[in-house]
């Protein structure tokens, strides 16, 4: 069994063994990071640090496909064969990409095209299980009309904010902070940091609406879809 890859005090709430169980109990020949997050209890950009920890140490492979999305599957034992339905060949190792674009990734996920090396079906599972599609497009509308913040981090913890209201429907901006700041500590200092910096701008982004004294609401998916498509948006 692998050792944890976790560097902290504490003991992770997730193993490496549980994450890679997550690969061994499927059938598919490769998981995307959306799909590995979806199985367990731990949020994507901490479950892509942790893929890339155990592609550090040897335990996985990954391959970029559609230009942005990565995949990764279990790296072969010594003397045994790569699976036939193996996509990736010969490629390995880990993608020169940076943290901030693959969490740029992380919002957007294009989906694969067949002639990049996925097969048919995954394909088609890829393109059917996307659930932040249309934060992406509200991303691609933010940039599109330069709507601030205009940093990365900035569109970041904006996205974030619209994901939690398209959950949550209305939330008080204390929990929205408590739930996203520690997923932006990196580059904010404090939960009041990330939030100054971000709220300003909150309403003027696609289904984002105050909801009352300290409390925000989400206007629904068709609303935003409206304003993408009035303002050309997608």
């Amino acid at each position: 069994m692998p050792e944890s890859t976790d560097k902290g005090g504490r003991k992770p709430r997730v193993t490496d063994a549980d994450l890679l169980d997550v690969f061994r109990e499927t059938a598919d020949p490769v998981l995307s990071t959306a799909e590995v997050s979806d199985a367990l209890p731990i949020k994507r950009r901490g479950t892509l640090n942790r893929l890339r920890a155990l592609e550090d140490a040897g335990e996985l492979d990954s391959k970029q496909i559609g230009g942005r999305n990565t995949v990764w599957w279990v790296t072969d034992e010594p003397g045994e064969s790569r699976p036939e339905s193996d996509p990736t060949g010969s490629v390995g190792g880990s993608p020169e990409t940076t943290l901030d674009a693959e969490s740029d990734d992380l919002d957007t996920e294009e989906t694969p095209t067949v002639d990049e090396g996925l097969p048919d079906e995954k394909v088609r599972k890829e393109t059917a299980r996307d659930p932040d599609d249309l934060a992406g497009d509200v991303r691609s509308y933010l940039e599109a009309n330069d709507i601030p913040p205009k940093t990365e981090h900035g569109r970041d913890a904006v996205i974030d904010v619209f994901r939690y209201l398209r959950e949550h429907g209305t939330a008080k901006t204390g929990a929205i902070k408590e739930a996203l700041a520690p997923d932006h500590a990196d580059r904010y200092s404090s939960e009041k940091a990330m939030w100054e910096s971000v709220r300003r701008y909150l309403e003027d982004v696609p289904g984002i609406e105050k909801a009352g004294y300290g409390e925000y609401g989400y206007a629904g998916d068709e609303s935003v879809r409206e304003t993408l498509l009035e303002d050309g948006g997608t």
